[in-house]
């Protein structure tokens, strides 16, 4: 999120930023209390942030379940389902065999971890106290709770806090003067701080510094993202397009195009939408039609892929997406964390 430069905005969403922050306040000091969070019958380990925007929770949480299955410990996802259509829920996305309904209803992030990890049940909706339990009736032996720093009414065994290396904290203001979910003072609550996208920044020492201010024992790793290749609209990996018209609906989209271009790709477009976007399908044939007439590829986000109508016709120019994981630097000792919360004294 770039936050508001213009003068006449300024004070405005200042006086904003007080009365949202005195509300988190409010609401912090209530949920402060252990009786206020209902707590499910098996551990959670919640993956969130303290900014809006992407912080790279979806590649994390796909690559904390994958090791927890793995390790036969049976993790469900339980996500918000933001953009869909789920309401209180519970809406059972997955079974652990594959989505079982289209990203409209559940949302595009809970659909792409569906897709990509058929194995693990995924619930959706605003009532995760509710979500939490249809996944444990579901077989699940931890729930994985996607975007859930916030969502304080569901306990916790951990929280992991991610951190963008390439903006960690905006301007340093609140909504809607900036892009902090909460005051800095809430990291104190984080278990375990994970700084992403570590490869593109310099100085991550910095960041780590700011984070000790407020936890000054807090477990801080790193991780970066893995690039993949280009798949086409079946999944297969394709060879990267010489050029490109690029577009994306997400949160933080100037990294997305960072690593278009370290795949030698020459960005000759590149259309930004807010998050979450639902595109039209003259949005998209406006696009592909672009893309013809500068003799590129399209190119989009997993996430986008997963919100575009039928493209119809045939797969000229050919649409894309770039296939991203988690790689944490130090992927045993956020195991260890992980195993520690869970009731053991090492890696799940």
């Amino acid at each position: 999120m770039r936050s508001p430069e213009h003068p006449a905005l300024r004070w405005p969403l200042q006086l904003l930023a007080r009365l949202y922050g005195s509300a988190v306040t409010v609401r912090n000091r209530y949920y402060d209390r252990r009786e206020a969070a209902c707590r499910p019958t098996v551990p959670v380990i919640s993956v969130g942030n303290i900014t809006v925007g992407g912080t790279g929770k979806t590649p994390t949480v796909a690559w904390l379940t994958e090791r927890l299955h793995e390790s036969g410990r049976r993790p469900a996802i339980v996500s918000r389902g933001y953009g869909g259509t789920a309401g209180r829920g519970p809406l059972i996305v997955s079974r652990g065999t594959g989505p079982l309904c289209e990203a409209g209803a559940c949302g595009d992030e809970p659909f792409l971890l569906a897709t990509a990890l058929p194995s693990a049940p995924v619930v959706v909706g605003s009532d995760r106290c509710a979500a939490a339990a249809a996944a444990v009736e579901l077989g699940a032996r931890v729930v994985i709770l996607d975007d859930g720093f916030q969502h304080r009414r569901i306990a916790r065994d951990l929280d992991i806090v991610l951190l963008d290396a390439t903006n960690p904290f905006g301007n340093g203001k609140l909504l809607p003067a900036g892009p902090l979910r909460e005051p800095l003072n809430a990291l104190v609550r984080a278990g375990l701080v994970l700084i992403t996208r570590c490869d593109e920044n310099r100085s991550p020492e910095m960041i780590e510094g700011q984070v000790r201010r407020y936890n000054p024992t807090v477990p801080i790793l790193r991780s970066h993202h893995r690039r993949l290749g280009f798949r086409d609209a079946s999944g297969r990996t394709v060879e990267a397009p010489r050029r490109a018209v690029v577009f994306c609906g997400i949160g933080n989209p100037d990294p997305f195009r960072a690593d278009v271009e370290a795949e030698s790709v020459e960005v000759v477009v590149f259309e930004t939408l807010r998050d979450h976007h639902r595109y039209r399908p003259a949005e998209l044939a406006d696009l592909r039609a672009r893309a013809v007439e500068l003799d590129a590829a399209l190119v989009t986000t997993e996430k986008d892929r997963v919100r575009l109508p039928a493209l119809g016709g045939d797969d000229d120019p050919p649409l894309l997406t770039l296939a991203i994981e988690a790689s944490p630097l130090d992927p045993e000792a956020l195991l260890d964390a992980v195993g520690r919360a869970l009731g053991g004294n090492g890696p799940p």
